[in-house]
This record gives C-alpha cells, structure tokens and sequence, in this order.
C-alpha cells in the first residue's frame, strides 16, 4: 500500500489494467480464477473447500440455527443472525451474477489496454498510473473496512461468551466449556472471512469499474481541451486529432455497455437487501443491543453503506464528467475550423450527450438519490418497531 503512495517513476507506470491487480490476488486466492502456473490438485482441492465450507454451508447454516434454536436466542443474537441470514441469502445471488459475467472481465482488460494506446504523453500515463493505485488503495481499504467487521463480531462475541454468527454446528456444543466456545467460533471465523472476503470483492468490483471509467473520461477531456490549439497544425492534422477523440469516447462507451451486465444485478441485489438489513441493524442498536455488542454492529453498518454508497456517489461523478465533456466540446476551438472538422465536432457533440448511467436491475437508476431513498427505508423500519412499542 505504502508503494502505491509513492510518486511514480516513469519507468514503472502501471497500466489501467493494473488497477485490478490486487483484487486479482484474492481472486486466486479464492480460486475464482487460476494462478499464472495453472491449476495444480491442491489449489483445486482449496478452492473446492471454500464454496463448500463459506458458499454453501455458512447460509445454511446460518438459516437452520434461526429456525431451530431461535428459543434459545437472545432479542440480540437473533436480530445479528437474522441480519447475518438476510445477507447470507443475497451473497449466492450476488456471487452467481459475478461468476456469470467473469469472461467479461478479461474483456474489459483487453479493452483498457486499447484505451491505454492513446495515453501516449507522460503526463496522460502519470495520470493514469494516479487512478490505479487509487484503485488499489480503495481495495485494500475496503478489505480493511470488512476485515475489522469480523474481527470485531469475532471479538466481542467470544469474550461475552457466545459464539460470534450462531451457524449450526451439531458436533461442538459451545456452552459446554470456554474451550468449546473457542473452537466453535474459530470454526465459524474462517468460513465467516471466507465469505467476507469474497464479498468484499464482489461490492469493490463496480466502484473499481467506475473509478477506472471517470479516469479515461477526464483523460479525453484533456485531449478535446487541446483540439485546434495548436498552431503549426495543419486542418487535416486537427481533423486527425478530432477523430481519434471520437474513437476514444467509442471505446469509453463500449467499456461502459461492457461493464454494465456485470455492475447492475449486483447492485439491484445490493439494494433489495440494504435497506432491510440496514433497519435490523439500526434497531438492534438503538433497543436491545448492550455496550459490547454496540461496537460490532456499528462497523456492521458501515460495512453496510460501504456496499453502495461510494459506487452511487461514482456513478453521479460519471454523469458529471460525461456533461462536463460536452461542454468542452462544445467551447473548443472550432470556430476557425474547415466544414469538414465543423461537421464531425458536431457528430462528437451529439454523442457526447448520450449520458453514461447505470440502472439496478433496469428498474431504478443508480445513484445517491436511489441510496438515500433505501436508507429511509431502514429508518422507517426502525420507526415502525417503534411505534409497536418495542422500543
């Protein structure tokens, strides 16, 4: 992380393809793709053990310990399980939808690399270089925010003597002895972070498309600022100029329809989920859970906005950088242009004002207003228990 910080040597830019470097570790890691050797019997035997211990075994086992033993469960416990079913239940979804679309991920690789080939001045590769360790440290931060959430639940549950996700485990009975409890939840831990990994890669992925998106939006806006500003040009130089501006928003929208099929049913997934999960964790904070409980819940909920606000917040710059765009093209240099340049600006002009957006689900579009509307959701949750007198 210390070395993304770092003012970049020329002679070690990173491409934007880089900007998934270190997503692509966990990815191995995880066994969503291979390593560069190949697939070797361990590294299948692991990955194999993965989706059966996280993918398939945490949310089923997490739903029968709710059925089963919700007698047994305090108004807190059974409020974090809940909480823990709910998102276990839209994990599959989300994971399935990501999966689905991994072909395209090495397309939009290939893409960037094309979108890279006009970055050919140093500050153009300096800048990009800028975007991907942004990307990078966005990763690792997000690894950092999901990280502390288990560790904290892992923590604070332990010590309170009970064990941290409730997830069904017929062979270790937790309240026999402190050992128990220990070995129990060391058990749920490890699929726990499994899982909380592969979320985490699963909800940086759009932000991570988006950043990369905004970063090749803002280069092209550089390079229409400079269309006709140079004098020694001829007209047939400045037309040249002009239409590799055109190819490159052609790139930029078709990396945009490319990521689109990827970013939009996690999201919609996203946002089912959010609101209602969001609300559970908000009552059990404010009602019934006590001051250790409190802290595990909190960055709970962060995790929670981190799932979609930082990409809607995105998706509003995207729209912003596509209209700024436009206006430079418009207030570009092309008074003094032959009718040529004159009719092919224009062409660039009309479809610069095709807005980059993204919508969840073709449903609802993305963006804060669509956060903010599904956090009222989670406070009218909160509101209706209230008025019960629950609270």
């Amino acid at each position: 992380m210390f070395n993304l910080l770092k003012a970049p040597a020329p002679s070690k830019l990173k491409s934007s393809a880089a900007a998934f470097e270190y997503i692509e570790h966990a990815m191995i890691l995880m066994g969503w793709i291979p390593p560069q050797g190949g697939w070797t019997p361990a590294r299948v035997v692991l990955a194999a053990i993965i989706v059966a211990w996280s993918d398939v075994y945490v949310p089923i086992g997490v739903f029968i310990t709710f059925f089963v033993d919700l007698k047994t469960l305090s108004t807190t416990e059974a409020l974090s399980v809940l909480q823990v079913a709910l998102n276990a239940m839209g994990f599959p979804l989300k994971l399935f939808f990501l999966r689905l679309n991994m072909r395209r991920f090495y397309r939009i690789k290939e893409l960037l690399g094309r979108m890279d080939e006009r970055c050919i001045g140093l500050s153009e590769r300096i800048e990009v270089h800028r975007w991907v360790a942004r990307c990078n440290i966005v990763y690792l931060i997000y690894q950092l925010i999901f990280t502390s959430y288990t560790m904290s639940t892992f923590l604070t549950a332990t010590f309170s003597g009970v064990v941290p996700w409730n997830i069904y485990n017929p062979f270790i009975d937790s309240h026999k002895s402190t050992k128990n409890l220990w070995i129990a939840s060391l058990l749920e831990l490890i699929p726990i972070k499994c899982i909380v990994i592969q979320t985490c890669m699963i909800d940086v992925f759009p932000l991570l498309f988006g950043l990369i998106l905004r970063a090749h939006i803002k280069l092209l806006k550089q390079r229409v600022d400079k269309l006709c500003s140079d004098p020694t040009k001829s007209d047939d130089e400045n037309n040249e100029d002009l239409v590799n501006c055109i190819e490159d928003h052609k790139l930029i929208l078709e990396y945009a329809a490319l990521i689109r099929p990827v970013i939009e049913p996690i999201i919609f997934v996203q946002f089912l989920l959010v609101g209602l999960v969001l609300g559970i964790s908000l009552i059990n904070l404010y009602i019934f859970a006590d001051s250790w409980s409190k802290l595990a819940i909190g960055v709970y909920i962060l995790v929670q906005i981190s799932q979609t606000f930082p990409f809607c917040c995105t998706c509003d710059l995207i729209r912003e950088d596509c209209e700024t765009l436009a206006v430079a093209i418009f207030h570009s240099s092309w008074k003094n242009s032959d009718r040529k340049y004159r009719s092919s600006l224009l062409y660039f002009l009309q479809n610069a004002q095709r807005t980059i957006s993204f919508t969840a689900g073709s449903i609802f579009s993305i963006g804060l207003n669509t956060n903010i509307r599904v956090a009222k959701l989670a406070f009218s949750v909160v509101t209706f228990v209230k008025q019960l007198g629950l609270g």
